[in-house]
């Protein structure tokens, strides 16, 4: 598999054949590209709630998965307003351990939603050009951010771990979430880097850094986006949600809710006894399934990770 480059790292002098493998940084391509992977439409009950936050002060979505990938491994507060070369990014590795357990704290995370998020080529001009969307996609996914925290902290305590400082326990395995959540470019890429991220010796099986991965992905999708509703109900531009209806929208969101649709994800990957070990192409072929019960796809989409959650309530 060879490097994932985009224009935005390439000077006003490229040549036609730089062109060719270089493409604008919303249309990224791997050298060796894949066939895409179709989405499947999922709908949930909270869709029209969160559909502003989500979408229109949604600063995520206008960044290549790709960028956001190479940015969240390269991070660290002490660079944190280094310009990143989006030129190196690679979809050759494998994450080693060190990249689940770098703790990512409430601090790294603005700094990493301020100088790499919001100051990204794609969309700086935007952003410097609508201050209120800034605000209001900074507000949203702090406050994400913060009920991922709580939850995962919770989740720990419900093993028997005490004194789980949620400020501290999100890690960058944990944040890998907001970009297969919400960020742009294609669902093979998205898919291919899950593979070699989990992957050891060339197949993925279950493990305690992919179930983690995938409790991140649930909470953030349903209680943490939930938590963002309720506190930017003091923007005009959002309106306010009445306490009725914020319950409706917990009711999937409980921590019980997220851990069983880990189990069931788990289930569906690698088989009632978890024993089951993927290729690439197996593991690829579980987004591809066009049925809503036996895909994959829903982990690449919010709206399918409600739809879940509310198919698996417990």
């Amino acid at each position: 598999m060879g490097k994932l480059c985009s224009k935005g790292a390439q000077t006003s002098t490229t040549t036609a054949k730089e062109e060719k493998t270089n493409p604008d940084p919303t249309n990224p391509s791997l050298i060796e590209e894949e066939k895409e992977i179709p989405g499947i439409d999922y709908k949930s009950k909270a869709d029209e709630v969160y559909d502003l936050q989500e979408t229109k002060y949604n600063y995520f979505q206008k960044i290549n998965f790709a960028d956001f990938l190479y940015s969240l491994v390269q991070f660290s507060a002490e660079n944190a307003t280094l310009e990143d070369d989006y030129s190196k990014i690679n979809l050759d590795f494998s994450m080693n351990d060190p990249f689940f357990s770098e703790t990512f704290s409430t601090d790294s995370f603005q700094l990493f939603l301020e100088n790499k998020i919001l100051k990204h080529k794609s969309i700086l001009e935007e952003v410097l050009e609508n201050e209120q969307v800034s605000i209001i996609f900074k507000e949203t996914f702090l406050t994400v951010n913060n009920g991922l925290g709580l939850k995962l902290s919770q989740n720990e305590q419900s093993k028997g771990v005490e004194e789980v400082d949620k400020n501290t326990i999100v890690k960058k395995g944990n944040a890998l979430a907001y970009g297969i959540l919400y960020c742009g470019g294609p669902n093979y890429v998205k898919v291919r880097a899950l593979f070699n991220i989990f992957k050891e010796n060339d197949k993925i099986k279950t493990s305690d850094n992919f179930s983690n991965f995938l409790l991140s992905v649930f909470i953030i999708a349903s209680y943490g986006m939930a938590s963002a509703r309720n506190k930017l109900s003091k923007f005009e531009e959002i309106g306010g949600i009445d306490k009725e209806q914020l319950k409706k929208l917990l009711d999937t969101s409980e921590l019980k809710d997220s851990q069983n649709l880990v189990t069931v994800t788990n289930g569906l990957i690698f088989g009632p006894d978890l024993s089951s070990s993927l290729s690439y192409e197996e593991f690829r072929q579980l987004f591809e399934n066009d049925s809503k019960k036996r895909s994959l796809f829903f982990l690449l989409n919010p709206s399918g990770v409600r739809y879940m959650l509310q198919k698996n309530n417990v």
